[in-house]
């Protein structure tokens, strides 16, 4: 990263500095995450306006000094801020958001996931089946870091997984395991149908626009978010925090 750069990044949060300025923290397309200062962003005339406001998409000018980023120049793409007053897919963006910056270390570029993020905003503008979508975003993104669970073979025996079957997703081993070789049950280890399995492989290889308004059962989303979140806090810490606000939203609708 040279000293004065020039990117394009989607906003993942900002907290307020002083009266008139603040720290965001930016995904961006070439360098990865960053965090910046934005001087004057807080005053009634400012020249950033609404582009430092979480989920914006944008273009900018930065300059990194010995001990910060300061952001002096900005533009936005595109702003899914604009599309909040839908508080159940707005908040489903934020989760995913927060994901994002859990995972990934700063200064460290990553273009596909920043792609995948990306694509993402932009469906949930009007996709049909919005869960589904982040669900499969989650699943997409651990198989990007390197994380991909193994679906098609036993993760102790190796046997290929087979038609008609149920299966146990062993989430500490990383994979599915069959009933005979199960070993012990707990919170970790999920009873999933060969159906769910099936579904499970499908997003892994497929694009997120391919998914695009597929219809389940209500059953399924939830078993399917169930293993996801109960992945991301085995592996990595990381609580879904919003499921209750996100399930009252959904209720509402």
């Amino acid at each position: 990263m040279s000293r004065l750069f020039r990117t394009e990044g989607i906003i993942l949060k900002s907290i307020k500095l002083n009266e008139a300025d603040k720290i965001v923290t930016i995904f961006t397309k070439d360098y990865g995450k960053i965090k910046g200062i934005v001087k004057g962003v807080r005053k009634t005339r400012s020249q950033f306006g609404s582009s430092m406001e979480n989920l914006t998409i944008i273009k900018l000018l930065a300059y990194k000094g010995k001990n910060l980023i300061t952001i002096s120049q900005s533009e936005i793409i595109n702003s899914f801020f604009s599309q909040s007053k839908d508080l159940f897919r707005y908040g489903l963006a934020i989760h995913c958001s927060k994901i994002i910056d859990k995972l990934s270390a700063e200064e460290d570029p990553n273009p596909k996931l920043y792609e995948l993020f990306q694509n993402l905003l932009f469906l949930l503008n009007d996709e049909q089946n919005p869960t589904l979508l982040v669900e499969s975003f989650k699943w997409k993104l651990l198989t990007i870091l390197g994380f991909q669970p193994e679906l098609k073979k036993c993760v102790y025996c190796h046997n290929l997984a087979k038609k008609d079957e149920y299966y146990i997703f062993d989430i500490p081993r990383g994979g599915v395991s069959c009933f005979n070789c199960l070993n012990g049950t707990g919170r970790y280890q999920i009873k999933i149908t060969y159906y769910l399995l099936r579904l499970l492989q499908r997003i892994l290889v497929v694009d997120l626009i391919d998914i695009h308004n597929k219809s389940l059962s209500p059953i399924i989303l939830s078993e399917l978010s169930k293993i996801a979140d109960l992945f991301l806090n085995f592996h990595f810490e990381i609580e879904n925090r919003s499921k209750y606000f996100l399930k009252s939203c959904y209720l509402k609708k």
